[in-house]
């Protein structure tokens, strides 16, 4: 499975390899921080994240984070997939398709359209495998681990 892996930063104390986090949105103070750029404004907020590597880097004096005060350590990130209902019809493992925000009024379903945020309509995404199945006003989903591509 292909993964999308950025650099960042992240807190020396959260910097274990195998461990995720999820970015909900981004604050002002990063905002305005000077290391902006290198750390949270490489990653989408919503999406989850495992960190695959830290890296060790012999600067002496290590950047301080202006919200929790932790020192800030490189990290290499992969993007974890998003499971979404697909249309059994649409299902196929490996393609790319179009996500298009489902009409689903039932709450089997429903619970895993992903807000906005997380993945826009029209945003292209590469299905990697199915999870599970369900049923809504007579119609079959597969519940699927997608990748966007954005």
């Amino acid at each position: 499975m292909e993964t999308k892996r950025v650099m960042t930063l992240i807190g020396k104390e959260q910097a274990v390899i195998g461990k995720t986090f999820r970015l909900y949105s981004i604050p002002n103070e990063c905002r305005q921080c000077k290391l902006f750029n290198i750390c949270v404004a490489r990653l989408r907020p919503g999406r989850v994240y495992r960190i695959a590597e830290v890296k060790h880097v012999g600067l002496p004096q290590p950047n301080k984070c202006l919200l929790t005060g932790e020192d800030m350590v490189p990290i290499i990130a992969e993007e974890l997939p998003i499971v979404i209902p697909i249309p059994t019809k649409l299902f196929i493992e490996g393609v790319v398709i179009t996500y298009v925000k489902s009409l689903i009024t039932c709450n089997d379903a429903r619970k895993y359209l992903p807000n906005e945020e997380v993945l826009k309509e029209g945003t292209k995404v590469r299905i990697v495998k199915e999870t599970g199945r369900v049923r809504c006003n007579n119609e079959n989903y597969i519940l699927a681990e997608v990748i966007p591509l954005d």
